[in-house]
């Protein structure tokens, strides 16, 4: 589904520049080839692009994404993109007919000057000129109003894209970047940090014993322990370190440029920080809960990918828990 976006955000940019080149290029007093030529040649641009958004719907239809909501949010805006290339398809469509009515009527006036045309005829040409003229200004003026409008909404259109695309990335209970955003940024900084040749590790962090937290306090109060111990995280990030919710109440924690022992240090101060503070739940300051976190640490090796560093580092967090909890392993 993040790639169909991906790809809706460069089909909308493309309509975008069709409609400022249209709008900068189209010159101003009587249409001739320039225009029609730029008309035709935008036109049959814009239907190509038409034919890819409608490949791109037929595409999302059949996506599988378990994300139901983002889906439903990219469906809403693939509808009105749908619409805005339909509605710029029909103005440039008017407006290449516009020019070819134009020109025949050029035409039409040329083939009546023959040499020696009296003075009254000459008028009567010129007459019939100017009125074809100003019936042609006038269709690009509205023309010229239409695509502005369309320009407009296919700008609106990138910024809900955008929302959309940051939406399917994001947990909407933590703020934090959800699976999907983790394994997409985890896969380019490996990248990265192979290509700069750099240390890179992953922390891997789980809140102990958070069923029983749900079970006895209810999943609200889970809620907000999910969040607070989010924000913990977030606090003791720098840079390029990203935060993830992994899972339920596991969380990750990528590293770039950062070596074993300094991601180790990074969880212990983590851990600390956690143990040190008891939870207040909002609203109900006498319900206190001492909170602590388990950690698995492990760095980026030559020979693996993300789901060898990823085993790794969750094999370090299950040592760590089976060490007794409220540890940090590596």
């Amino acid at each position: 589904m993040m790639s169909m976006l991906r790809l809706l955000s460069v089909i909308v940019s493309g309509l975008a520049g069709l409609a400022s080149i249209y709008l900068i290029l189209q010159p101003n007093g009587i249409p001739h080839r320039t225009p029609l030529l730029l008309g035709s040649v935008t036109l049959l641009l814009a239907t190509t692009l038409f034919n890819g958004i409608a490949s791109l719907l037929s595409w999302q239809t059949a996506d599988g994404s378990p994300d139901a909501a983002a889906n439903a949010r990219a469906s809403a805006v693939d509808r009105e993109v749908h619409g805005e290339v339909v509605k710029i398809i029909a103005v440039l469509g008017s407006q290449v007919e516009a020019a070819n009515i134009f020109t025949d009527a050029l035409n039409r006036a040329s083939a009546q000057l023959p040499d020696g045309l009296k003075p009254e005829q000459v008028r009567l040409v010129i007459s019939y000129l100017m009125i074809e003229n100003e019936n042609m200004r006038k269709r690009t003026s509205d023309m010229q109003i239409n695509l502005e409008q369309s320009q407009r909404q296919i700008e609106k259109l990138k910024s809900n894209l955008a929302a959309a695309e940051a939406q399917g990335l994001t947990d909407p209970l933590t703020g934090l970047k959800n699976r999907r955003g983790f394994d997409i940024t985890l896969a380019a900084e490996i990248a990265g940090a192979r290509t700069a040749g750099k240390p890179m590790s992953l922390v891997i962090t789980d809140i102990d014993h958070f069923k029983s937290i749900n079970d006895r306090y209810g999943h609200p109060t889970g809620d907000e322990v999910l969040k607070w111990f989010a924000k913990i995280l977030s606090a003791n990030m720098k840079g390029r370190d990203t935060v993830a919710r992994y899972g339920g109440e596991e969380f990750a924690i990528i590293l770039p440029q950062t070596s074993l022992e300094n991601a180790v240090t990074l969880a212990g101060q983590i851990r600390q920080q956690i143990e040190t503070h008891l939870w207040k739940k909002p609203g109900a300051p006498n319900t206190m809960l001492k909170i602590t976190a388990s950690f698995g640490v492990a760095q980026l090796n030559d020979s693996e990918g993300t789901s060898g560093l990823i085993n790794r580092a969750d094999a370090k967090l299950y040592a760590s828990k089976s060490g007794g909890r409220n540890r940090v392993a590596a």
